[in-house]
């Protein structure tokens, strides 16, 4: 469109200065020929230069644009480049996080097995024995108790576990007067840390009844701390 401009724009100043020449009769015909051969070559002169010029400036324009194109391509697959490293790295981060988790998993899984598996021996080994065995916690609360306890005691182990020993089967003495659990040997096992040992002693029943008790309170220690005690009693009834 440009180039249609300027060869307009020529050609109108050609066609005037031709009318001129015309309009000078003192002009012969041959040399006002050549004057408009001369003036038509030197329009088409100025064309071409400007036509060159402005081509030129539009290759370069061309060329910037596609050196920023190529450029911009460049970027953008070094962006991508970078995208996919990062992505490799992490899913490769997560597989490791993940085969730990798995491992950690199945090694806390088979660690509980164990301590079911144990739990499991321990509690046979307890039913097992003749006399009766509570475990209790620096509290006093019970923390197990085996099945010759629960029999001798007429209470079933949910009415022990997670409560305190001496409300429940120790409150009182042979003669009927209250036991302080102050002055409970028991009690002075998990705090004191020494054994204690009675044979005159009673513990009662669920039913309200109590029978003479033989026993020994031994203190439990967990590096170096005292966590509890566990005893272990008879029924002297039995034993007569």
């Amino acid at each position: 469109m440009w180039i249609t401009s300027i060869a307009a724009a020529g050609f109108v100043v050609y066609g005037g200065l031709v009318l001129v020449l015309e309009s000078i009769g003192s002009v012969a015909g041959s040399t006002a020929m050549v004057i408009e051969f001369g003036l038509l070559a030197v329009l088409l002169a100025l064309v071409l230069s400007v036509v060159h010029r402005t081509m030129g400036r539009q290759e370069t324009t061309l060329a910037g644009l596609r050196a920023e194109a190529e450029a911009e391509r460049y970027r953008s697959q070094q962006m991508q480049s970078q995208f996919e490293e990062l992505v490799e790295k992490r899913v490769y981060e997560l597989q490791v996080v993940n085969g730990a988790l798995n491992r950690e998993i199945a090694e806390r899984t088979q660690a509980e097995e164990e301590v079911r598996q144990l739990q499991k021996r321990l509690e046979l080994i307890l039913d097992s024995a003749g006399e009766g065995i509570l475990g209790l916690d620096n509290q006093g609360r019970v923390m197990f108790i085996n099945r010759a306890a629960t029999l001798m005691l007429g209470r079933d182990p949910e009415e022990l576990i997670g409560h305190g020993h001496h409300q429940l089967i120790h409150h009182t003495r042979r003669d009927g007067t209250p036991h302080p659990m102050e002055e409970c040997p028991i009690y002075m096992a998990y705090k004191d840390g020494l054994v204690h040992y009675r044979s005159d002693d009673v513990f009662w029943c669920k039913n309200g009844s109590s029978f003479p008790v033989e026993y020994v309170s031994t203190p439990i220690r967990d590096r170096g701390l005292l966590t509890g005690a566990v005893v272990v009693f008879r029924d002297m009834n039995t034993f007569k």
